[in-house]
């Protein structure tokens, strides 16, 4: 069930990547650069994601589990400081932002997911994979 809500995270982290590149696209005089990379986050982000559970990284072995690991943690706290960020300026300003909280919130709640289910599915724990601390 939690490997389901992860992939549907990502898949919504892709659409939303997409609907932000393609809105920096079609309006790139008016709109922001950061938007293009804040899309371009979501996209990757979620890309990968769906790969990893997919099984297509698994010849990468141990590698792609710790970049799926780094990348959900950065991606956890920049999209924590992103939806943060977004809220506190809807609070001092007249013009409400949406898109910012949402990507944020994308951002951040596909993180915790893909942590969560690291951390359950016991990807992260090295006697699993036949290692253990004790001989290192």
């Amino acid at each position: 069930m939690l490997r389901l809500l992860v992939m549907l995270a990502s898949i919504a982290n892709c659409a939303g990547g997409l609907v932000l590149i393609g809105t920096w696209a079609a309006m790139w005089q008016r709109v922001p650069i950061i938007v293009l990379f804040i899309g371009a986050s979501l996209l990757i982000q979620g890309a990968y994601t769906i790969l990893y559970l997919r099984g297509d990284l698994d010849a990468w072995g141990d590698v792609a589990t710790g970049a799926l690991f780094a990348g959900e943690g950065l991606s956890a706290c920049i999209g924590a400081g992103g939806l943060v960020q977004g809220i506190i300026h809807n609070i001092n300003n007249a013009d409400m932002e949406m898109a910012p909280v949402l990507a944020g919130l994308l951002m951040l709640v596909q993180a915790l997911l893909a942590l969560l289910y690291l951390l359950v599915s016991g990807r992260l724990d090295p006697a699993v994979h036949g290692r253990s601390s004790a001989g290192r």
